[in-house]
């Protein structure tokens, strides 16, 4: 079994990178650089206080099984990070030339392809018994050389009995309907992002705006005839039927 390793740093060198180098940041870490130009840093922070945060049990374990496992499609942990003995981030890798696939600025047929492709890779990772969960613009990367996907984010998966942390309204608003996270999310998921990112409907930059739009029976005319019962299945999440809408689009 590989043995994930760990990085310790003083809380000194750590808030002098949190301060000096930083990347990007979410509701629960910032990123930042580090001295390896292919590798990222990720800090957990208290969201109350911004101070340097333990990095709880639940992705403790589901960035160790994710060491071992060494995903294609994806951001991969490289070693756990510690300050004083707890661990509060981790180190992961990083493609300068990738970026969220949302500044791309792909054309049309740039953008079926990154999506199927992402579909592709969210059916590897329900292979490995995970689901992604949360499926969004920000979330997914694109190499601008070579059009390769890659998921990011990738602590916050639902990975065998280690559940998703946080979930987005739309995932949180599905799993509440169905009563549990299953197999059919990430589809579900999927097919919010590619509506939104082939603008429909128009006028509308949510995932919120797109079910509305569902619920009330318009549906998107640049599908063939056969995604028509997904997107009808998609106006309650009970009914949904588990399947990608994007194999009909139409080019």
């Amino acid at each position: 079994m590989r043995i994930m390793p760990n990085t310790r740093f003083s809380r000194e060198e750590l808030e002098r990178i949190i301060f000096e180098e930083r990347y990007a940041q979410g509701s629960e870490a910032i990123v930042c650089l580090g001295d390896n130009p292919y590798s990222l840093y990720k800090i957990f922070l208290n969201p109350s206080n911004m101070d340097i945060a333990n990095m709880s049990d639940n992705k403790f374990k589901k960035i160790a099984a994710l060491y071992r496992l060494r995903l294609a499609h994806s951001v991969r942990p490289l070693s756990t990070i510690s300050v004083d003995g707890e661990v509060v981030g981790y180190e992961m890798t990083y493609n300068p030339n990738s970026i969220p696939i949302t500044e791309a600025n792909l054309q049309r047929k740039q953008m079926i392809k990154a999506l199927k492709d992402t579909r592709e890779a969210l059916e590897y990772f329900s292979s490995k018994d995970i689901t992604y969960g949360d499926v969004k613009n920000d979330n997914v990367l694109i190499d601008i050389h070579t059009g390769q996907i890659e998921f990011c984010d990738m602590d916050n998966i639902r990975l065998g009995d280690k559940p998703i942390d946080l979930m987005n309204s739309s995932l949180s608003r599905y799993v509440k309907a169905r009563g549990a996270i299953d197999a059919t999310a990430d589809a579900y998921m999927h097919n919010l992002f590619a509506l939104k990112e082939l603008g429909f409907p128009s006028g509308y930059t949510t995932y919120e705006g797109i079910i509305m739009t569902l619920e009330k029976g318009e549906y998107p005319t640049k599908f063939k005839e056969r995604a028509r019962s997904i997107f009808e299945s998609m106006r309650d999440p009970k009914t949904f039927n588990g399947q990608y809408a994007i194999q009909y689009v139409k080019k």
